[in-house]
């Protein structure tokens, strides 16, 4: 019995010992696609996992410049707007996209009398239907007096699409972080794991002779 419980011991040893040192590349993979690195300091490949973690934090920390940068510059379109045309800072998206369209209301309203002349004829009632549904009345006329302002205007809008789109591939940029950090832990600590394995050994073998067992470990350096 007290051999059997040193045996016990020892092989509880080694598997502790094993234990902490093979990993289970699932849990990597899981662990790496919740937040890049994490995986790789579960396996203790540190320094490998900081580099994703890394990665990670200068990812998100552009995301939110791209953000900031879209939402100023839409800000910044907003409160031009104002105080050229009055437009109020509230007004629909809709809205300002027309304001970026056409110098005035008034040549938004030609431009609608046409369509509805060339889709219905002028003087039907489908022609007067249409100039009421889609003109600017008077209360939401605009004009921006010159190109000078409209081109400002159409500049504020720009940036702030060129920096949303900035903002959507940074967050491809991300999607692709976690799915790299986890495929790629997940292939180093299964290649950790074999590597743990072919260097240890256990064998454990009956002894006839001295009616017990005989139990060796190695390691290969």
């Amino acid at each position: 019995m007290k051999k059997l419980l040193i045996i016990i011991l020892i092989i509880l040893t080694i598997t502790s010992v094993t234990a902490d040192k093979i990993h289970s590349a699932k849990l990597s993979f899981a662990m790496s696609a919740l937040v890049p690195g994490s995986g790789d300091y579960y396996a203790r490949n540190y320094s490998k996992g900081s580099i994703a973690l890394v990665r990670e934090i200068a990812l998100i920390a552009t995301l939110f410049h791209f953000n900031n940068q879209s939402d100023n510059y839409n800000n910044s379109a907003k409160i031009f707007a104002n105080k050229i045309t009055g437009t109020p800072i509230n007004s629909s998206s809709h809205y300002y996209d027309l304001l970026a369209l056409y110098v005035s209301s008034s040549q938004y309203n030609e431009n609608v009398r046409l369509n509805g002349q060339n889709y219905y004829g002028y003087g039907t009632d489908g022609y007067y239907e249409f100039v009421n549904n889609y003109s600017i009345s008077n209360d939401d006329a605009w004009n921006w007096e010159s190109k000078k302002n409209l081109n400002k205007y159409k500049k504020y809008r720009a940036n702030k699409q060129k920096n949303k789109q900035n903002a959507s591939f940074v967050i491809g940029a991300i999607i692709v972080n976690h799915l790299y950090s986890a495929i790629s832990s997940a292939v180093v600590t299964n290649s950790n794991n074999k590597s743990f394995i072919q260097n240890h050994s256990l064998n454990i073998q009956p002894d006839l002779t001295n009616r017990g067992v005989t139990l060796s470990y190695g390691y290969k350096f």
